[in-house]
């Protein structure tokens, strides 16, 4: 042990030289994501509990577009976390790697602290601080960035079967390729109510609020300069040759045009700055800050039917209440996180069934059905060419999925499956898949009281 102590020492030491080199540069996100690196191989050593996760993906359509192109992904994270009662260390390591499409691979490391408040004998505070990094290789740097996260929640019993709760996330985002940058905040009220008839009724409302602080700010040559400010050029893209004095061109005119663009798999050696579909994510549409604020209702039903059997039933409901997509193209990829989507990138609803069943002392399964019906505020839908088809993009979804787990006592083994089929009123994003899942989760280390 105190040779590894050592080591460790030794490490940070040199971590630490590389880390102010890195913090004099322009980009903090690099220095951000060194830090947790020091932390976290510091914080892990005196952890309470440590979770090695590994899960290998094969998806048919890894850019869930019309054109099906297949790849594999496996990711692998380390989790530590202290003691849940007062304050506490916690934070993971997260790799992803694509085996084709290797530019969308990931490095990711998140340092937290929390701590429990107690408020009398039926309620409770619960605070959260966290930085996160995550790294992509060259191709799609532009998508590297850094989080600062807070979290603050309330739950109280309002008697022996009814909770009440109340949540808040607050993240300020910083990117690389800067139009992504945002802050957010989102707010939620619930309550639980537990039947003796082994009935479970959740009920909640939300509501959402984020800030693009500079959408119309492009990259040129290593420079960020305001989109009205830049002069038509060859290395503009389409944003600027859309610009012609005080005249702006259409939003559906800015995210095509005739003629074209390749199909997926070359579009992706385009790398971060460009959709999928071809083109610049960037526009000239917007040219300062542009807030998006949403609003959503939903409820969730459960029921026991014996000791082996559970049905839930649940809905959601998203409104737009201002604000629009700022971005050329909203592109959903397969277990990639991408800026131009997220929760504020749609209003509609989505329904849900899900039946559990307990097959064995250790084996569970679950199959579950899902259905979305989405519209994109600010996104016109296109033919393949490029061309605006006078209508709002609409996407409507069918999800279904199976899972098997079985639980020993240190590791969990899982098996996934899904299909989806999606139907859009734009034809690049009609398209179904298949997506095959197994892993482990294995519980290294665990202190007793857990």
């Amino acid at each position: 042990m105190a040779g590894f102590r050592i080591r460790l020492k030794n490490n940070i030491i040199t971590s630490g030289g590389i880390l102010r080199k890195m913090t004099r540069t322009k980009k903090p996100v690099l220095g951000l994501t060194t830090w947790l690196l020091v932390l976290l191989m510091a914080g892990s050593l005196s952890a309470s509990t440590v979770q090695f996760t590994l899960a290998h993906n094969a998806t048919s359509n890894i850019f869930q577009s019309y054109q099906p192109l297949s790849d594999q992904l496996t990711s692998a994270s380390l989790y530590f976390g202290g003691d849940s009662e007062g304050l506490s260390l916690y934070g993971d390591f997260n790799l992803s790697f694509l085996y084709k499409y290797s530019g969308l691979s990931s490095f990711a490391g998140k340092l937290g602290a929390d701590y429990l408040v107690p408020a009398g004998s039926r309620s409770a505070f619960y605070f959260a601080l966290e930085g996160e990094g995550v790294l992509f290789r060259n191709l799609y740097d532009y998508f590297n960035h850094g989080t600062i996260r807070f979290v603050a929640n309330f739950k109280s019993y309002l008697d022996a079967a009814t909770i009440v709760r109340l949540d808040t996330l607050s993240q300020l985002r910083d990117y690389k390729y800067s139009i992504f940058d945002y802050f957010s905040e989102n707010m939620s009220l619930s309550l639980d109510h537990y039947f003796p008839s082994k009935t479970t009724l959740k009920i909640e409302a939300g509501y959402g609020y984020k800030l693009y602080f500079h959408p119309g700010i492009i990259s040129s040559t290593g420079e960020e300069t305001p989109l009205l400010a830049t002069q038509v050029s060859s290395t503009a893209g389409l944003g600027a040759l859309a610009y012609r004095g005080p005249v702006l061109l259409t939003q559906a005119a800015l995210q095509g045009g005739p003629g074209g663009h390749g199909g997926p798999g070359q579009n992706y050696e385009m790398g971060g700055s460009y959709s999928i579909r071809g083109i610049p994510y960037q526009t000239i549409y917007y040219t300062g800050s542009q807030n998006i604020q949403i609003a959503s209702i939903g409820g969730l039903l459960a029921q026991g039917l014996g000791d082996r059997l559970g049905l839930s039933l649940g809905a959601l409901k998203q409104w737009n209440l201002a604000g629009e997509n700022p971005f050329a193209s909203s592109d959903e990829l397969f277990m990639v996180e991408n800026p131009t989507y997220d929760q504020f990138s749609w209003e509609g609803y989505s329904l849900t069934a899900k039946l559990t069943a307990l097959l064995s002392e250790n084996l569970n399964g679950a199959f579950q059905y899902d259905y979305f019906s989405r519209k994109f505020p600010g996104l016109d839908s296109l033919d393949l060419e490029g061309n605006s088809l006078g209508i709002q993009r609409e996407d409507k979804r069918h999800q279904f999925s199976a899972r098997l787990q079985l639980d020993l006592r240190r590791v969990s083994f899982f098996l996934n499956y899904a299909y989806i089929k999606n139907n859009s009123t734009d034809p690049w994003f009609t398209w179904d898949g298949n997506v095959i899942s197994g892993g482990l989760t294995w519980n290294l280390q665990v202190t007793p009281s857990r």
